[in-house]
């Protein structure tokens, strides 16, 4: 496992992506995070799987709450965008 900082990891990213290896990054001297490479998301144990997911819909949740941005403001966007979008 390699371990980097943010600011390295930040710089490196693409090759870390590259990579097979797990990267620990820290800020500070402490965990600051974990990248872990998936080549073949099906090789996750499926509980793993739904755990990541709910992890990570419960942060999502909770960063546009704090911003105040709700599900119906965010669909709006998200149809402005595509429409600007097929304009290109």
């Amino acid at each position: 496992m390699k371990v980097a900082t943010v600011r390295e990891f930040r710089d490196k990213a693409t090759s870390y992506f590259k990579d097979d290896e797990p990267v620990l990054v820290t800020r500070h001297g402490k965990v600051a995070g974990l990248y872990l490479p998936i080549d073949h998301p099906e090789s996750f144990p499926l509980e793993l799987r739904k755990e990541l997911l709910v992890r990570l819909g419960e942060f999502v949740g909770r960063s546009l709450e704090k911003k105040g941005i709700t599900e119906g403001k965010l669909l709006a966007d998200f149809n402005t965008f595509k429409k600007t979008r097929r304009r290109r």
